[in-house]
């Protein structure tokens, strides 16, 4: 038998593993752990947990295997990881729809609030690669002009044709989906300046990592006006953040945008899939899972109405307030509670929506596809 531990917030982490071949103890990232208990095979985890060199170093030997349920890895020290012969899985591109369909539901809410039409936005995309790519897709299918900008992808696909940055920071919205790194050739610390934000900008989202934006530069930017609006889902001192940048967001959750069915599952199934093949397992077929979900709607709805009826970002950002102002650890277990406790959102496209209000919103056919 091979034994796990698991976040016990991993997604039907179960349906994916062979149960006859596994033991599997769940762990409370609130409550974390200070060592990790013997004969523990494997490690499955969120980026709730920083695996660091401190804590592999706690590891037991009989440890072989880590991976984490998400897109990123900034919250992994990989090499540590290498050098202590352990092998590391993520779930690479699980929530790019999720993430894309974040920022188009944001922007369209944000454009209807400012009475802007959205075919005379342009949207720089900082990033290209899952996320980015599928954030470009979902823009495009609605008529928003893009340009995407990722000069490590370039250096690796010349073929691959990308705008200059100077291309980029000429659009009217800037959109970050990049991982965050320091140290690399083309760091994306802090890539968004102030410097940077010397340009003028409609609106701003960072949905991919806090640290990318410089929060205080930006709030600078927008107190002077140079930034009409923005609008952020990750935030420098995770699960902390600053009120005052909290409360000048146009919208603020807490790091959810990535958080839907459909991207929980990607990421259950791409990181047992991993386990199996690394440990020569045969991984199981799951039942379906159903995930249509129909949706009831009022004639008379507005636009803006109905995408918060579909999509919970207004719930999100209404829970999220609700801290603003909290001491830290009020800060901390919030944050936690809105992510673990909200029921996660069903994309577009699972969504079953009359045919008579598909017909009335347009746009909401390019969302579903």
């Amino acid at each position: 038998m091979i034994n796990i531990l698991a976040d016990k917030h991993i997604f039907k982490l179960k349906r994916y593993l062979p149960l006859r071949d596994v033991n599997i103890k769940l762990f409370d990232p609130q409550e974390g752990f200070k060592q990790i208990p013997e004969q523990i095979n494997a490690l499955f985890t969120r980026t709730t947990l920083k695996i660091d060199q401190e804590l592999i170093e706690h590891f037991p030997d009989s440890l072989k295997f880590v991976a984490t349920a998400s897109a990123g890895t900034d919250h992994v020290d990989i090499p540590a990881l290498k050098k202590n012969n352990i092998a590391f899985a993520n779930a690479a591109g699980c929530n790019a729809r999720s993430v894309a369909e974040y920022v188009a539901t944001a922007i369209l809410i944000w454009a209807e609030e400012r009475n802007i039409s959205i075919q005379n936005l342009s949207v720089g995309i900082i990033g290209a690669g899952n996320t980015g790519s599928e954030t470009q897709k979902i823009l495009q299918s609605l008529g928003i002009k893009t340009e995407a900008y990722d000069p490590p992808l370039q250096e690796r696909d010349k073929k691959f044709k990308l705008a200059s940055l100077g291309e980029v920071l000429n659009c009217d919205i800037l959109t970050f989906h990049v991982p965050l790194t320091f140290n690399e050739k083309y760091a994306t610390f802090y890539w968004l300046d102030e410097k940077k934000l010397s340009s003028s900008f409609k609106l701003i989202i960072n949905a991919s990592r806090g640290g990318v934006i410089d929060e205080k530069a930006l709030l600078s930017a927008f107190q002077r006006n140079d930034v009409d609006d923005y609008i952020l889902d990750v935030w420098e001192d995770e699960p902390f953040f600053r009120d005052e940048s909290a409360k000048s967001a146009f919208i603020h959750t807490p790091h959810i945008a990535g958080y839907s069915i459909q991207a929980k599952l990607n990421g259950s199934r791409q990181v047992a899939e991993s386990f199996c093949n690394f440990f020569n397992l045969e991984m199981p077929e799951p039942d379906e899972y159903r995930n249509k979900k129909t949706v009831h709607i009022r004639q008379n709805i507005t636009f803006q109405k109905l995408l918060k009826q579909i999509h919970p970002i207004a719930d999100y950002h209404r829970k999220f307030s609700r801290l603003i102002g909290k001491p830290k650890d009020l800060k901390k277990s919030g944050f936690s509670r809105i992510r673990t406790k909200h029921s996660l959102r069903n994309e577009y496209k699972t969504l079953e929506i009359p045919d008579e209000i598909k017909q009335k919103f347009e746009q909401i056919n390019q969302l579903q596809q």
